[in-house]
């Protein structure tokens, strides 16, 4: 997977540099340029808006200025539960999400995001979505909302950062936490916690006030961007809830479809750009952040291989029974479940 990995990086940064040196420094003349807004999960400053600036600054260059996107974070146009509709009525052009913020209006979103400890890697969810039929049912689930799904970015395994100790499985029996919703809350509830739908911009006040006990939200360094280490005690890393993350890439439909081939193939090379930038710059951050939130007294605990096996069975039962909500669940799930049965990964 390591060789994979290397491989698949090097390929698409190679082809994202050679379409950068074809084109000039400037817009030729009498090609159109597609000014677009994108919104991100993503706080200003954090490591997930970082990784997607720093991306979208190679996809201008890579374009000539043709293709020019400026970013803005959560919240600012719309709220992260309402970006799906702002997109297909096209009140901005692009959006980098969880899909999980979408499960109201399918429950297929919750599983496209995330299916909790099944998932062994983020590159078990790559080699699904582009070799075993992952890219195209996120296409059919996307395309029923009009936005075209360009392609996924991950980063691995999530924390809990909490203001009470979470050693066991049995910790999370009353405590109220943070998520963002689907088949997560479904694993918290399990358990005996009451899961709180929350955006990422709402966390730190939520925290501090009381609102929630615990939260989850994306890579260890975000949450500690975002000042969560300020407001709580505790950070169980890595969790048991989320051995990976998905955000998606997604366009307008009718934004999408003016863009000319040759750009709408820039965009399908340059989310390998993204997902490498997304995950290693996450992965890099994370290991600093933890060093310094626990120089700072913040207490890191993890599970035992017990409570990490139950976890997964059952993530495992949530899955199976979250395939009845919708027909796209079934169909999403079904083909998760076969590949990983397919590569040896479940029974």
């Amino acid at each position: 997977m390591k060789v994979l990995k290397a491989v698949s990086r090097l390929i698409s940064v190679v082809v994202l540099a050679g379409i950068c040196s074809l084109g000039a420094t400037t817009v030729v003349a009498g090609e159109s340029v597609y000014k677009w807004r994108a919104q991100t999960y993503a706080v200003p400053g954090s490591v997930g808006y970082k990784a997607l600036e720093a991306a979208l600054k190679d996809l201008k260059e890579a374009t000539s200025g043709r293709l020019d996107i400026t970013l803005y974070g959560v919240g600012s146009l719309v709220g992260p539960f309402e970006q799906l509709d702002a997109m297909g009525m096209g009140i901005f052009e692009c959006g980098f999400n969880a899909p999980a913020y979408y499960a109201g209006k399918d429950p297929a979103f919750a599983a496209l995001f995330s299916l909790m400890n099944i998932w062994e890697s983020t590159e078990d969810v790559k080699i699904w979505s582009y070799y075993f039929g992952g890219l195209e049912l996120a296409r059919e689930l996307y395309g029923k909302y009009k936005v075209h799904y360009v392609g996924p970015a991950l980063v691995g395994a999530e924390p809990i950062m909490s203001k009470v100790p979470l050693k066991k499985l049995s910790d999370f029996n009353g405590i109220k936490i943070r998520t963002a919703g689907g088949l997560t809350s479904e694993l918290f509830q399990k358990l005996g916690a009451s899961p709180v739908k929350m955006g990422g911009g709402e966390l730190y006040t939520g925290l501090d006030t009381g609102v929630v006990d615990a939260a989850e939200f994306v890579s260890l360094a975000e949450n500690h961007d975002i000042g969560l280490d300020e407001v709580t005690e505790y950070v169980l890393y890595p969790s048991f809830h989320g051995n990976t993350a998905t955000c998606d890439f997604t366009v307008n439909q009718k934004a999408w479809d003016k863009l000319p081939d040759d750009l709408k193939a820039t965009l399908e090379t340059w989310i390998y750009d993204l997902d490498a930038r997304f995950d290693h710059m996450s992965t890099a951050e994370s290991i600093k952040a933890l060093k310094t939130m626990t120089d700072k007294g913040l207490v890191h605990t993890t599970l035992s291989p017990a409570d990490m096996a139950q976890a997964r069975a059952y993530s495992l039962e949530i899955a199976k029974a979250w395939k009845t909500k919708s027909p796209m669940s079934g169909k999403i799930i079904d083909s998760i479940l076969d590949y990983l049965r397919l590569k040896g990964s479940i029974q």
